[in-house]
């Protein structure tokens, strides 16, 4: 091969290896660039979504502040709400430092506040509920007391104004009560029971009265009932239905204790008493009212101090 030729084969070897490398160069800067540019995509998606839960972090923070606040707002006299309430209350701030904290996952944050939400809904009900029931009651109780004593005078007037009229018969035949006393009772293990005046050792409150002779009241059952004012104004029951209601004066209430009688017209003694609902029940210290009845009409009161 003459010298001219091999230097020619030389020129093309070169040029076919540069153009070789040339091509793998563009070939390497071509897939460099696309993962290059995967990478920046990859990068701003991550960016993104953790922008949205950061968003998601804030509006469950911002909606549990908005619960915790709600709670506070809340107002019950009722004990076991009040219990129920704190319990949430601290629910709600242990969630709120797992907002805070970023390690907790977001879904298990939001249906936990989801259940906390439902809760609380409920709460709002039962604590309207509750409070309508008390307003109910410190109604009725201020209607009967303000009823008692506008009966009271009625009374009085009606005994003035027919002492000359014929109506003194039906007047006579209501039954009459004397020698009424009030005490206290501590039951004992063997089911007997001691007086007492001390408010913490009292189970029963007694009442004991000789039921007078009268010759112009029918021979029949009667019926008898207790009603007891406690010092906070309200009423002692024997049970918190209707059926333990019954009508006085033009009005029901609740009694504390029922006696049903055989009548005779002869003099007789009767006790009655009150027991407390539970043995946790608390009887109050203080000046307690105490009213009997004979059928719909009042036949005494007297009151008794517990130290």
């Amino acid at each position: 091969m003459s010298e001219p030729t091999q230097i020619e084969e030389k020129k093309n070897n070169t040029n076919r290896f540069l153009v070789f490398l040339v091509i793998f160069l563009s070939l390497g800067l071509g897939i460099t660039l696309w993962q290059y540019f995967e990478l920046r995509k990859t990068v701003s998606q991550k960016g993104t979504e953790i922008e949205v839960l950061n968003d998601e972090r804030g509006e469950l923070q911002s909606e549990l502040e908005e619960m915790l606040s709600e709670l506070d707002s809340m107002e019950t006299d009722n004990d076991s709400m009040k219990v129920e309430l704190s319990n949430r209350k601290n629910e709600i701030e242990d969630l709120l430092a797992k907002v805070k904290d970023k390690d907790f996952a977001i879904y298990k944050l939001k249906k936990e506040t989801k259940t906390l939400r439902t809760i609380m809904r409920g709460y709002v009900v039962t604590i309207d509920s509750l409070n309508t029931l008390n307003v109910g009651l410190r109604n009725e109780n201020e209607q009967v007391r303000t009823t008692l004593n506008q009966e009271r005078l009625k009374s009085q007037e009606l005994q003035k104004s027919n002492e000359n009229l014929e109506s003194k018969v039906e007047l006579a035949s209501r039954l009459d009560v004397s020698d009424v006393s009030v005490f206290g009772v501590k039951v004992k293990r063997d089911m007997t029971g001691k007086e007492t005046d001390r408010a913490k050792r009292t189970d029963k409150i007694r009442i004991c009265f000789n039921l007078a002779e009268n010759r112009v009241a029918k021979q029949e059952k009667k019926s008898l009932y207790l009603r007891i004012l406690s010092p906070d104004g309200n009423i002692l029951t024997a049970g918190e239905t209707d059926a333990f209601k019954f009508k006085f004066n033009g009005v029901r209430g609740y009694y504390s204790d029922k006696l049903e009688i055989d009548y005779d017209r002869s003099e007789k003694q009767y006790c009655m008493d009150w027991e407390k609902p539970s043995p946790e029940y608390e009887i109050l210290p203080g000046k307690y009212t105490l009213f009997l009845y004979a059928e719909d009409y009042e036949m005494a009161s007297t009151t008794f101090d517990f130290k």
